[in-house]
């Protein structure tokens, strides 16, 4: 065989080869069922059934488009046409993963769980990998399912709990997380409760500040469901104490600063299931010019009888002498307390006024 034919044969040889391995390399890049295939647009379902489902750790925003054969190459994020194998479809999904506006509810709930995400159809079902928490965007995908999902629905788990959203009418079973729909954020605001005498006014010249946030009911507090047939009544008491001044009413006194703070909180003489730090300067003492003290507080209550109350906060300082005047003969050190009890409900609120 000459040297010419011999290049042709080799070259033929290695022109088959390449389109062999073209060939195969198309196929093994085929999608399979259960695969996601990223989308071009962050929200590029957003037009689509529409559905929300909340969880201990945020809300989570769905749209659902029809389900297709196909996706452009500018619909996909790879920049290629995707087509669905036979016997398959594509099923686009839109979600975000929106954290409570209030970080307060992150103390409360005080959970590092995450959900368990999969996608159901007729009778198949496809694991997904959740939104990210920290994402700022939302995130658009397909995934590949066999049959037609003319049937498609989401099941979120979180801890043990399973909620279903059908995303054809964005219907949704909420099992036991059902209360946390109801959480409204009136309940998440800070409220003034300094107005009590917290001191004898009479000797003590104290500047101090109350607030609270809650009650609020949820069925999850505390990394836990609640029992069957109760639900968690949580709240956050936050307290500073700044200078406390005392005097023997004759000319004579002193000012002191907290170098200790211990809160305690009960309802009927019942303390919390749970007492959480707010892990900040909040709970610090001293902290800067003043003395902190602070706690999320969680207690168990019968569902059928929730507005519970009022709440007793007792606050136990220890103080030091900043300085005196006059002829004070007072002790450097002082361990003073404060309580009071808070209502919570408006029935309470309105029995007060009544009796007053």
């Amino acid at each position: 065989m000459g040297s010419m034919q011999a290049r042709a044969v080799i070259g033929s040889f290695v022109l088959v080869l390449t389109s062999l391995l073209a060939a195969c390399n198309e196929e093994s890049q085929a999608p399979e069922a259960g695969d996601v295939i990223q989308a071009r647009a962050d929200n590029q379902f957003e037009d689509g059934q529409e559905a929300d489902v909340a969880l201990p750790t945020g809300r989570l925003l769905i749209h659902a488009a029809e389900p297709v054969d196909s996706a452009t190459a500018d619909e996909t994020r790879i920049r290629e046409e995707v087509d669905a194998p036979a016997g398959t479809v594509l099923v686009p999904i839109t979600w975000q993963y929106d954290p409570w506006s209030s970080d307060r509810l992150d103390g409360i709930f005080a959970t590092n769980q995450t959900p368990i995400v999969e996608l159901v159809t007729d009778d198949e079902q496809y694991r997904l990998r959740p939104p990210d928490p920290a994402a700022e965007g939302g995130e658009s995908f397909y995934v590949v399912v066999d049959g037609n999902a003319e049937e498609r629905s989401l099941e979120i788990e979180f801890d043990g709990v399973t909620q279903s959203i059908d995303l054809e009418t964005g219907s949704r079973d909420e099992d036991r997380a059902a209360p946390l729909y109801d959480i409204e954020d009136e309940k998440l605001r800070k409220k003034p409760c300094d107005e009590a005498d917290w001191f004898d006014t009479r000797t003590v010249n104290a500047e101090f500040i109350c607030d609270l946030v809650g009650p609020v009911l949820t069925p999850y507090a505390a990394g836990e469901w609640a029992p069957e047939g109760s639900m968690w009544l949580a709240l956050t008491v936050s307290t500073e104490l700044g200078v406390y001044a005392e005097t023997d009413l004759f000319g004579s006194g002193a000012r002191y600063a907290g170098r200790n703070a211990k809160l305690k909180a009960e309802i009927d003489g019942e303390e919390p299931a749970y007492r959480l730090s707010t892990e900040d300067e909040s709970d610090q003492c001293p902290s800067g010019f003043g003395c902190n003290a602070a706690a999320h507080v969680v207690f168990e209550v019968p569902e059928d009888d929730v507005e519970q109350g009022p709440l007793v906060v007792k606050l136990t300082y220890k103080l030091t002498m900043l300085n005196s005047w006059g002829t004070w003969d007072g002790r450097e050190r002082l361990t003073v307390t404060a309580d009071e009890k808070l209502k919570l409900w408006e029935t309470e609120k309105k029995k007060k006024d009544a009796e007053d």
